[in-house]
């Protein structure tokens, strides 16, 4: 009897044990976020001094951060209104983006994987943009082609927003900046 007991509290120990480091390593940290607007980011992922979920996270090979002093990556998963971005609806990324020697704005699925798509593209960067007169960004992303700066996006389900900001002075204070220093992401209709 005592053998079954003994047997059962190793067998939940180690359930839990397993069960709580896959929690702590599966997805990127609360440790070290900081959230700016709708807008994501982990200043400190590529630095010396990462915390050690976040080591753990890197350890297991699901993603490159930028080094320190290379730039900031920054993660969109719900529009500006708090809901979550859906390949059903078509979304306005407007404003400016902070200063940076160049960026990036990709999609990609929820398992933080490039998106497959019929057309070939997936991301802009600053030198592909057309730019307004006041030289603030806006990329219209949506399913079905649109006019101007169009970012397709897959005919439904979940995705995100990857913005890389690369040799930008603001990666080591990134916790202080205003939601107003990034692109805004609006939602602009659903069908």
């Amino acid at each position: 009897m005592r053998v079954l007991e003994l047997a059962y509290v190793i067998a939940l120990g180690a359930g839990l044990g397993l069960a709580s480091a896959h929690y702590a390593v599966a997805e990127r940290p609360i440790v070290g976020r900081a959230q700016i607007g709708a807008w994501t980011t982990w200043p400190k992922s590529g630095a010396r001094d990462t915390d050690p979920y976040m080591r753990a996270y890197l350890a297991r090979g699901v993603h490159l951060p930028l080094g320190a002093g290379e730039g900031l990556q920054l993660i969109a998963e719900r529009d500006d209104a708090g809901q979550p971005l859906d390949g059903r609806c078509r979304y306005s990324v407007t404003g400016l983006t902070p200063p940076a020697r160049g960026w990036s704005l990709a999609i990609a699925d929820p398992a933080r994987r490039p998106l497959q798509l019929a057309v070939a593209r997936e991301s802009f960067s600053d030198a592909e943009l057309v730019r307004n007169e006041r030289g603030g960004l806006r990329i219209i992303a949506a399913a079905t082609p649109e006019a101007g700066n169009w970012l397709p996006l897959p005919p439904s389900g979940r995705f995100q927003f990857r913005l890389r900001l690369y040799d930008t002075p603001i990666s080591s204070h990134a916790g202080e900046l205003r939601p107003e220093a990034l692109p805004r992401i609006s939602r602009v209709d659903c069908r």
